[in-house]
């Protein structure tokens, strides 16, 4: 059992507290609601003029990067208002490809789409990225919504929208249990 699922009940604090990075945190809650995901061909969910945020947990990460997926695969890349263009493409297996140009070098990598709603976009590099000092995963929120929220703040807001419900199921089951069992017995 992850400590994702041991902490779901408590009042007192967000499971999200119980991680010292978004990685860790990912790799249990990914798995629990991946089966909430939108897909890739779904494509009105992550294109437009609209931007895509970049979340990392590193204390030190104070730049401001955007993505925006464009129509006919155009993508921008900006980085602290510095614009870069490239090209996205939507490959078999819910795989993403994001070519970067930067002058005369093109940077392509390779993406596992995990998660993606109205709100997170949340990619996998395959490969094992922390041997090489880096994270494993490309979050992405969208940033009118998900605006000054860090890293904690926003898996908070992710962890939450997949759990409000869960208490209210609680009590609809016990008081159909409660009816059941009045039923039952006076017959």
């Amino acid at each position: 059992m992850s400590k994702l699922t041991t902490t779901f009940g408590k009042k007192s604090k967000r499971p999200v507290d119980d991680y010292a990075n978004m990685d860790d945190f990912l790799d249990d809650l990914v798995p629990e609601i991946k089966h909430w995901s939108e897909d890739l061909d779904e494509k009105e969910y992550y294109t437009g003029d609209f931007p895509w945020r970049e979340l990392r947990d590193e204390e030190d990460f104070d730049a401001s990067i955007m993505y925006f997926f464009k129509e006919e695969s155009e993508f921008l890349y900006s980085i602290n208002g510095n614009v870069q263009a490239g090209q996205w493409r939507h490959l078999q297996s819910n795989k993403l490809l994001l070519e970067k140009n930067f002058g005369q070098h093109i940077d392509s990598e390779l993406y596992n789409m995990l998660y993606m709603n109205e709100d997170f976009f949340i990619l996998e590099k395959p490969g094992d990225q922390r041997a090489l000092g880096k994270s494993k995963y490309l979050v992405l929120v969208r940033d009118h919504k998900i605006r000054h929220a860090d890293w904690r703040g926003a898996m908070d807001i992710l962890t939450k929208k997949h759990t409000k419900g869960f208490g209210t199921l609680l009590i609809v089951a016990v008081v159909i249990a409660v009816l059941l069992i009045i039923y039952y017995s006076w017959r």
